[in-house]
């Protein structure tokens, strides 16, 4: 069996997994600044390191380019390891050493140079994970960077390690569900579970990973981690054969597929001690009946204050960049105090949103919506329907109508290539943020009952792409219907059932791979419903009683009488009703499924199936 088949149903043990992993890694030959990490796998297996790509990763590092933190932790783990396993020379064992005593940590050093991202959510924990570890291997020296010691750094990044391992526990994640972010925390977490000194700090470190693999647990599709995202990228969402998150879901799950030999949290897990709960990697493997998950991630600024946090704080400003809210009223004043502190590092992102708030104050005599950050990932209620044959996500009625970055709303996935999903583009390339296939430049209003959802995407005619669409790979389906302004197409015993609301166009891409549909018109309302063979009995069947059903599409105001789910109705501003009754679409728990049900801002999670148990306690670190 090839190291990346990819694996549908679990698969093997997890010692198995673990070691067709490496070798994936220590055959490839992987280009680019990250290349190096296909070296942990070499030496996992007792094979010496290759140089080259060892010296572009010092150089990247060196260069303190974005993203070095990265690379940083990879370092760190080859030295924690492998420094004296007699498979790396020494001399170059120095230079790694070397390339680390001379990096900058955090954006309060000196020497300038903070257009590296430090304020991301993933960005911090990898930071600080950094710092913790470096002033572990080179305790007792000094740091060229900053001349200061190591006891200074193990106390200045010890505090935000666990504050942001608080915040994680008490908030979740506002990257909610990113198919790479994840994998980057990961990068950090694995490592401070292995190496840090400090108990509690592994044991912290130890239940994060397992509530981040509960995560993907739910939200994983037979390996394809086919949900809604805060934050994500064109070739992560277009089916799974380029996601990251399936090389970890393989690994750990026994369900996905290798594709990168450079996967982040998959390098990192695979050299670890760490092992997963095996009810977690039942939950995964949980799918012989529907099952709805709820759950809700982040906070709005104006809540700021109940959950005990600081308008004007710095630690908690560092919250809130991470939630990358940058220019709300109520925390501009200690963003631009930041800004004037540490440098035009922090000044990137809030000038273009001052500007629009001073136009406002221009035009109504105040601010009239704060909420104007297209990076924002706010308050979130998402909701995940996965059956047997499919998986529907959605961000319920998130920031409706505000600029969009990377933000991915809502998707449908019926296996590795056959996914579904809708955005407003925000660039005609796809590299831009956001682009033509991921993020949207304007929000929609999405919301979702189980296997019916709507989404209304309210596009003015003069902007620069006037349209919504959706990604429909047409061959990646065993088969394609079109009736009634209805796309019903199959994968497998999956079902889906597509209507944009008005007309619309198929277009291909360069290849000539017909895999976009287009509404006619700027504002667009789709329907979707899914469906599955042990429902519906045959595909045809499931396609008659769709297209046969009562559909009214007015504008952005929709009534549909679904088959399966009754009469629904949804607007740009009314409620959204199914079955007769309104569905709340922003009153989710921080957990509300069938195997936890928790608060939002509480510490503590039970996560139980058939009798299995596993306690994740925040508060009292074992």
């Amino acid at each position: 069996m090839p190291d990346d088949a990819y694996w549908p149903t679990p698969q093997q043990t997890f010692e198995e997994r673990r070691q067709l992993y490496l070798q994936y890694c220590a055959a490839a030959q992987p280009e680019g600044r990250m290349a190096f990490f296909s070296q942990i796998g070499r030496l996992a297996l007792g094979l010496p390191v290759e140089e080259k790509p060892i010296l572009e990763g010092l150089e990247f590092v060196d260069a303190r380019i974005d993203c070095c933190d990265f690379a940083v932790a990879g370092f760190e783990r080859i030295l924690f390891l492998y420094k004296d396993s007699g498979l790396i020379p020494p001399e170059l064992a120095a230079r790694i050493e070397d390339s680390l005593l001379r990096f900058k940590y955090w954006w309060d050093e000196p020497a300038g140079d903070n257009n590296r991202c430090y304020w991301t959510e993933n960005h911090q924990i990898i930071f600080h994970a950094d710092e913790l570890l470096a002033a572990q291997l080179f305790a007792g020296q000094t740091f060229a960077n900053d001349g200061r010691d190591s006891a200074y750094h193990a106390a200045h990044a010890l505090t935000r390690v666990k504050r942001w391992l608080e915040f994680r526990a008490r908030f979740g994640f506002s990257e909610w569900l990113s198919n790479c972010y994840f994998e980057e925390d990961l990068l950090a977490l694995v490592n401070l579970y292995d190496f840090a000194a400090q108990p509690e700090i592994r044991d912290l470190a130890r239940q994060t990973i397992d509530m981040l693999m509960y995560e993907m647990a739910m939200h994983t599709y037979r390996g394809v981690m086919g949900c809604s995202h805060g934050r994500t990228y064109p070739r992560l969402i277009k089916g799974a054969r380029t996601e990251d998150a399936s090389n970890t879901a393989k690994l750990m799950f026994g369900m996905g597929m290798y594709n990168r030999p450079t996967a982040l949290g998959t390098c990192m897990l695979a050299t670890s001690a760490y092992r997963l709960p095996p009810l977690l990697a039942k939950i995964a493997a949980d799918l012989d009946r529907p099952q709805t998950f709820c759950e809700r991630h982040s906070f709005d600024m104006e809540e700021a204050a109940n959950l005990g946090l600081s308008y004007t704080d710095f630690d908690d400003a560092i919250l809130y960049w991470s939630i990358q809210d940058y220019s709300h009223e109520l925390t501009a004043g200690v963003v631009h105090r930041m800004a004037l502190l540490y440098g035009k590092g922090w000044e990137n992102y809030s000038p273009r949103y001052m500007q629009i708030r001073r136009g406002q104050e221009a035009e109504y005599g105040r601010v009239v919506d704060p909420n104007i950050d297209v990076h924002a990932m706010t308050e979130v209620h998402i909701q995940t329907y996965r059956t047997p044959s499919y998986m529907l996500s959605c961000a319920q009625d998130f920031r409706p109508g505000k600029p969009g970055y990377q933000q991915h709303p809502w998707q449908a996935t019926l296996g590795l290539d056959a996914v579904v999903f809708t955005n407003h583009p925000g660039s005609w390339d796809e590299t831009s943020r956001p682009n033509f296939g991921a993020g949207n430049g304007i929000l929609p209003r999405a919301a979702q009952h189980e296997n019916v959802l709507i989404c209304l995407h309210r596009v003015l005619a003069d902007d620069a792409l006037p349209f919504a669409h959706a990604y429909f790979p047409r061959e990646a389906f065993d088969e394609v219907l079109e009736q009634d302004g209805w796309i019903c197409a199959r994968k497998d015993g999956g079902y889906i059932a597509l209507h944009p609301g008005g007309g619309y166009t198929w277009q291909a891409d360069e290849a000539g791979k017909v895999i976009e549909v287009r509404a006619s018109q700027p504002e667009s309302a789709w329907i979707v419903e899914m469906g599955e063979q042990r429902a519906w009995g045959s595909f045809a069947a499931f396609c008659a009683a769709i297209c046969g059903a009562t559909l009214f599409v007015d504008g952005l105001s929709v009534l549909y009488t679904s088959p399966s789910q009754g009469m629904l109705g949804f607007s740009w501003h009314g409620e959204f009703r199914a079955g007769g009754k309104s569905v709340d679409l922003h009153s989710y728990k921080r957990f509300q499924n069938p195997y936890c049900t928790a608060e939002f801002n509480q510490p503590r999670f039970t996560i139980q199936r058939q009798g299995e148990t596993l306690d994740l306690d925040f508060s009292q670190p074992s």
